[in-house]
């Protein structure tokens, strides 16, 4: 299918919050992405260089919500309820499409407060795009307990509509960062021949319950029965807390040898979803909203021991 990709040209007005040591920069229209989120002047999360603010791509900022699933469909689609929905490449980095629509959709704001903000989008198909109606709903809010996310997709189709959520942060990287959580499985490596395939026992190397230097890791997996608490542990002492609820019960978790983020991203549904689901797996993570119904999960990420 011949559609042209659908990322802004632009990231738009951005939004400042304040709370004490904590500071977030949000992008409303750019998926309403964050920018940077800071502790005491000190880059919890990666920021946005300025040049990517003036020329924005869709993996250079800070991190961003992911509606309405998380992670690649592989092929050209998915089947739900016996009809085929051929899905178009939805940004020009990715093969097929990937994290949904609402990552490179403009985001409306709805509350704006100095220390919160809340921001939802409507969904309407078109061809190639995600073949039901729904609302996105974002609320970005700082206390004393650090940042939290809360995320909700919302059915406003009239059909049983498939749906997960999730959020992709990037956490600095330093030599010598140790990333801990715990979990009881993991899932196989991505690709379309992994469809039928289920989730594993923990293997040698992919076993973090006790915590393990992150900084040299390769991985690109996602983490089974997970308890919704990771903690990445700098060199330096500083420690950062991720804890997750609601539907966010998986953790996918990436770094790459010669990049200097990891991302530890609370997710709702494995990746390929609605595929994995079609073939019958177990423990893929998709759930079916009648109309009207919602799923929701919070996302919660604060510096501890300071």
């Amino acid at each position: 299918m011949n559609l042209s990709f659908r990322q802004p040209a632009e990231t738009g007005p951005l939004v400042r919050l304040k709370h004490g040591s904590y500071a977030l920069v949000v992008a409303p229209q750019f998926g309403g992405r964050m920018v940077s989120f800071r502790h005491v002047g000190r880059d919890v999360l990666r920021a946005t260089p300025d040049e990517v603010i003036a020329k924005p791509t869709v993996y250079s900022f800070a991190g961003f919500p992911l509606m309405p699933y998380s992670g690649p469909l592989f092929g050209s689609g998915f089947s739900f309820a016996g009809v085929n929905h051929v899905l178009a490449r939805n940004v020009r980095e990715e093969p097929s499409a990937t994290h949904g629509d609402s990552w490179i959709a403009p985001f409306r704001i709805v509350d704006q407060r100095d220390t919160a903000l809340v921001l939802e989008m409507e969904h309407s198909p078109s061809s190639g795009t995600f073949p039901f109606r729904y609302r996105g709903h974002v609320r970005y809010a700082l206390s004393d307990e650090g940042l939290s996310v809360f995320l909700r997709v919302t059915s406003r189709d009239h059909r049983p509509m498939p749906a997960g959520l999730g959020i992709h942060p990037y956490f600095p990287k330093y030599p010598g960062t140790r990333l801990k959580f715990a979990s009881i499985g993991v899932w196989p490596p991505d690709g379309p021949e992994a469809v039928t395939l289920g989730c594993q026992p923990l293997s040698e190397g992919l076993d973090f319950n006790e915590g393990q230097e992150i900084a040299n890791v390769v991985i690109d997996r996602l983490f089974e029965g997970w308890d919704g608490r990771a903690e990445i542990f700098a060199a330096d002492g500083h420690r950062t807390v991720i804890e997750a609820d609601g539907v966010l019960d998986k953790l996918q978790v990436y770094s790459a040898w010669d990049y200097p983020y990891v991302c530890v991203e609370p997710v709702s549904n494995t990746n390929d979803g609605f595929n994995r689901m079609a073939a019958g797996v177990p423990s893929h993570g998709i759930r079916v909203l009648e109309p009207n119904r919602s799923i929701e999960g919070t996302i919660r990420v604060y510096v501890a021991g300071t």
